[in-house]
């Protein structure tokens, strides 16, 4: 079969455009940061290893327009096209949907995304979607899925491949049940980097102090965790499934001695810990690729890794280090249900910063119960977590409800959402009655992201050039430009004039 896996360019009002591939939440941008979308580049891999014909198609990562995007998917004539969507674009996939139905007839449109898999009946009742997934794991599912179709011309009747939504006719559709929560991911092919195209996505990425980077095949898919109320990877419907340490480094090695990368992220819900995070490590230091020019890194949580971990990762090469703070008052902590306490922060940030590590804090502001009293502790905590180097760059953002998580459910059965137009939950704007005024959470971000430009935060970072490591001259004089370019984007998009706003 044709097969093709499209990113259609989104673009607003204000000539931003959405990133879509493989975030967790849909932010609009104008200095873009293109993610490679690891499952749906490793369903490509597997279909084309099968032998199905594969049109990668990120419309985004290859700088094209609407039109342009729309032109050359047209020109290809695909027999099946396969989407991902989350709430904010929603509607605009469910009319892109129709148009594409009108202009290929005989294409079968295939739906993914956490939003879709989770209400896949609304999007059946919205648009003419052949397919929606309910599963997270697109490549086990369409590597079963594609053969199948290809064989079998009575396939919307017949298919019994686990956790779809098959559309029978224009006004019928069934499930073919739920999906298999764990999957063996070894099985998963590893990237082919030509397939996607990676160099695309190697260098406008906020998350790289060296380029060419990369993402590294995710170690874990999902999360480990999986009980922050707000993270699309909670849910009864969700579990997580794991890589084998030596594949991952075999790729990794690869990586670095065919394509030449210089920094390579894992972008898994949450890293290995413990006894299989330091044989990571080990492997790294084995293979000698800490000596190799090229640096690491990985999402992880707050009291999740110990100090002699942290000084492997330290040893091995491993640099950026994202965690989610979230909030600094407790009760907003145990309400989001992130099995951590605010006094665990410090200890693990001064881990990181002692081995050498740039720990980078994400912060949200807005939800529905936040005082100005618990809004304020975490601007001052930040602040000071900044000014003291023991985290070296943050990214702040509106606590947005979306793809039906428990946060989201909780906001509609509390009856505080302001809108139900899925176009406004894009993360520009607070969308839930809140205590204060909207104005004091933006303003709240001013002041978290001000410390960039704050003359204790650049005296920090000149004392750490004492160090002597080449990362933290990097950190100043290469990546700092891009740092303050992402900075202004992000204040601007959040701290801009708004048509919603709560009851005073």
């Amino acid at each position: 079969m044709r097969v093709a896996i499209s990113y259609p360019p989104i673009v607003n009002d204000l000539g931003q455009v959405a990133m879509v591939s493989q975030n967790r939440n849909v932010q609009y941008f104008v200095a873009p940061t293109y993610l490679l979308p690891v499952v749906h580049a490793q369903a490509a891999t597997w279909l084309r290893d099968l032998g199905h014909e594969i049109y990668w198609d990120d419309g985004n990562a290859q700088g094209k327009s609407f039109d342009q995007w729309h032109r050359d998917l047209l020109a290809w004539k695909p027999q099946m096209v396969i989407l991902e969507s989350t709430t904010p674009v929603m509607k605009f996939y469910w009319r892109l949907i129709e148009r594409l139905k009108k202009e290929m007839p005989d294409c079968i449109l295939v739906l993914t995304g956490y939003h879709s898999m989770r209400r896949p009946d609304e999007t059946m009742k919205e648009c003419p979607v052949d397919i929606v997934l309910r599963s997270n794991h697109v490549d086990f599912v369409l590597r079963e899925l594609v053969p199948f179709i290809a064989g079998h011309p009575n396939w919307r009747t017949s298919c019994k491949v686990d956790g779809l939504e098959i559309r029978e006719s224009a006004d019928r559709w069934r499930s073919t049940g739920t999906f298999k929560q764990v999957q063996p991911l070894d099985l998963s092919p590893d990237v082919d980097r030509d397939l996607v195209q990676w160099k695309s996505y190697a260098y406008e990425n906020g998350n790289y102090l060296r380029t060419p980077g990369t993402y590294a095949t995710s170690v874990i898919r999902d999360c480990t965790f999986g009980k922050c109320i707000f993270c699309r990877y909670n849910g009864p419907d969700l579990t997580f499934s794991t890589r084998s340490i030596e594949k991952s480094l075999d790729e990794y090695e690869r990586l670095i001695e065919q394509y030449g990368v210089r920094e390579i992220f894992d972008d898994s819900g949450v890293w290995y810990r413990g006894q299989q995070a330091r044989q990571f490590c080990e492997g790294i230091i084995k293979r000698g690729l800490h000596k190799r020019g090229c640096y690491f890194g990985i999402n992880t949580r707050f009291a999740y890794l110990d100090e002699e971990t942290i000084r492997l990762m330290g040893e091995a090469n491993f640099r950026f280090v994202l965690l989610g703070l979230e909030a600094c008052d407790d009760a907003t902590l145990e309400h989001l249900n992130k099995g951590y306490h605010v006094e665990d922060v410090r200890e693990n940030l001064e881990w990181f910063t002692k081995y050498g590590m740039h720990p980078h804090l994400t912060v949200m502001v807005g939800y529905y119960w936040q005082t100005q009293e618990q809004l304020d502790k975490s601007v001052a905590t930040v602040r000071e977590l900044m000014f003291k180097g023991l985290a070296r760059t943050l990214q702040v953002t509106l606590c947005t409800p979306l793809d039906f998580t428990p946060y989201h459910m909780e906001c509609i059965e509390k009856g505080v959402l302001l809108t139900n137009d899925y176009n406004d939950f894009d993360m520009s704007k607070l969308i839930v009655k809140t205590p204060i005024p909207h104005e004091r959470y933006y303003e709240a971000i001013r002041q978290m992201y001000g410390v960039a430009f704050h003359p204790k935060f650049i005296l920090r970072q000149l004392a750490f050039l004492a160090s002597g490591h080449a990362r933290d001259w990097e950190f100043l004089f290469s990546y700092g430009w891009r740092a303050l370019r992402r900075v202004r984007q992000h204040v601007f998009n959040l701290t801009k004039a708004r048509e919603l706003t709560p009851p005073k």
